[in-house]
C-alpha cells in the first residue's frame, strides 16, 4: 500500500511541476472562476490518476495559496 501511495504521490508533484498545469493554476487563482478550478481539478484527477475529490483539495489548496502569494506580491486585483 506504501508504494501506491509514493506512486500517486509522484505522480502528482510530476504533473504540478509540469510549466502547462502551472499555468492553468495561475489563470484559476488570479479569474477566480469556479469553470477553471474545475477544469484544473479533473485534469490533474485524471492525468495523475487519482480519486476527483482528493484532486479537488489539492487544487483548492494550491489556488489559496498562489492567491495570498499574488496579494502580498501586491499583485492586480
Amino acid at each position: 500500500m506504501t508504494n501506491q501511495k509514493l506512486f500517486f504521490s509522484q505522480q502528482v508533484r510530476e504533473f504540478f511541476t509540469s510549466e502547462l498545469f502551472s499555468l492553468m493554476l495561475n489563470i484559476s487563482a488570479m479569474s477566480g472562476s469556479p469553470g477553471h478550478e474545475s477544469y484544473c481539478t479533473l485534469t490533474l484527477a485524471k492525468k495523475a490518476r487519482i480519486d476527483p475529490s482528493h484532486a479537488r483539495k489539492i487544487v483548492k489548496a494550491e489556488i489559496k495559496r498562489r492567491q495570498e502569494a499574488c496579494v502580498s506580491l501586491g499583485g492586480a486585483e
